[in-house]
């Protein structure tokens, strides 16, 4: 460490060389950041050879209908006062910009909107069944109780040859004539009444409208006598979503979509997916990493404050490990691994591994005596040593086990990005770190001895 290590270190020329690189590798590290994709892939959690392996890759390559999307609408009002209804529908009479219309728009791009088809509606099809048109549908008995479509019991038996042709349904006529309603929609009193009618109808050949089984879970009923529909659903799908990024993408895609179309009619909608549930942390994984790493960095800077009671070597230090993370994740990008709750951790875990590279150097450096250069040897004479040998390769020994796991995960996240972090530590803490000491080190805090006294 001292006869050639140090030695080279303290050429001019070497020094600006080991700058150079270092700081290169650091703005290319910032560059690549930008390319880390959100997410954790199932397929690394499992082992090599089980064989969810080849279910996932299977459904990957050959499914080609993604995910369940749904709409949720909260506090529909459907009185005949309230234009929720033509805000929400999308057949005619219906808002151009309902919600509706907006769906179908944007499942003509799906590559940006991830939205495959238009929406499933139980309000577009029950305001069909009511219509006089449909004559099949909205039929009442004379009682005005529900009479369901002639092919259906009680107007038709199975074991009957033809349906329809007198029997009890003989006098059924449709719930409403087109003077009953208004501009075709019904008004509050209709709405209420038909709706659960239109939620229980089967559909059959001769009235395909009917609810039942389609849109039975769709529509929250409780309370809805008061002219308001706490929540209702409209459901359509997703495009196919074959890897991480494209489940974030559309998570945010929906939300960006929902909020879009909620501030334009003034209503309260919100996208739903089962898998938003997992996914929802991705959205912001970002922020959590940066505010994390930012709190960990500002801790050990209080802390080395504290002990060296040195803003000038606290601020070294500061330097130092944020070049360090920034490489770290600079690597994790060149190595395909994803943001994650995990490799979070590993990297604000990692401030505090790197710190063992950097502060005893630098405490070496700051009792030394001499100028910058000699103190720089002198640190790394006295401390070099124990660095690489109690720090470096005991580390390493720790970290090459890992590679021999059958999961992917210990082998990507723990073997891989602790390598890294040793080897960026080892050199960070033996090279660089040396170098800028004897560039641009504080004052040693060595007392120097006393000249001797004349008698």
């Amino acid at each position: 460490m001292k006869e050639i290590h140090a030695r080279i270190l303290g050429i001019w020329g070497v020094k600006v060389f080991v700058v150079a690189v270092f700081v290169a590798f650091t703005l290319a590290s910032i560059a690549l950041t930008t390319r880390i994709e959100a997410g954790l892939e199932q397929q690394i959690v499992l082992p090599r050879d089980s064989y969810l392996q080849g279910y996932f890759t299977n459904v990957s390559e050959y499914l080609r209908i993604g995910p369940p999307l749904y709409f949720v609408v909260k506090g529909y009002n459907y009185s005949t006062e309230s234009s929720h209804t033509n805000k929400l529908c999308s057949i005619s009479n219906c808002d151009s910009n309902s919600l509706l219309n907006e769906i179908s728009r944007a499942s003509s791009t799906p590559e940006s909107s991830y939205i495959a088809k238009p929406a499933a509606s139980w309000l577009d099809d029950f305001l069909v069944w009511l219509s006089p048109e449909a004559f099949g549908c909205c039929r009442k008995f004379i009682n005005g109780t529900y009479c369901p479509p002639d092919d259906q019991p009680p107007c038709c038996s199975p074991d009957e040859g033809l349906c329809g042709f007198g029997g009890v349904c003989k006098d059924c006529t449709t719930c409403f004539r087109r003077s009953d309603l208004l501009n075709g929609r019904p008004s509050t009193t209709q709405f209420k009444e038909k709706l659960p009618w239109f939620l229980d109808a089967l559909p059959s050949a001769d009235c395909a409208k009917g609810g039942h089984g389609a849109y039975t879970s769709s529509v929250d009923l409780n309370g809805y006598e008061s002219g308001v529909i706490r929540a209702s659903e409209f459901r359509t799908y997703h495009t196919p979503l074959n890897n991480q990024g494209n489940y974030v993408d559309s998570l945010r895609a929906a939300r960006e979509f929902s909020s879009r179309v909620s501030d334009s009619l003034q209503m309260d909608i919100f996208p739903y997916s089962v898998f938003y549930i997992f996914f929802e942390q991705y959205l912001n994984i970002w922020r959590v990493a940066l505010i994390n790493i930012s709190i960990a960095l500002g801790a050990i800077f209080v802390v080395c404050l504290v002990f060296t009671s040195s803003l000038w070597s606290s601020a070294i230090v500061l330097i130092v490990l944020a070049m360090m993370v920034v490489d770290l994740m600079g690597v994790v990008a060149i190595l395909n691994i994803q943001l994650n709750a995990v490799s979070v951790v590993n990297l604000i875990m990692s401030i505090g591994i790197a710190v063992e590279f950097c502060l005893h150097i630098l405490q070496a450096f700051l009792v030394s005596r001499g100028d910058r250069d000699q103190r720089m040897r002198g640190a790394l004479s006295t401390m070099g040593a124990s660095v690489f040998s109690g720090i470096t390769l005991t580390k390493l020994c720790g970290v090459i086990v890992l590679c021999f796991s059958r999961s992917e995960i210990f082998v990507v996240y723990y073997f891989q990005m602790y390598l890294a972090l040793v080897l960026i530590g080892f050199l960070h803490g033996l090279v660089f770190l040396p170098v800028v000491l004897s560039l641009f080190g504080p004052p040693s805090i060595s007392t120097p001895p006393a000249p001797p006294e004349l008698s």
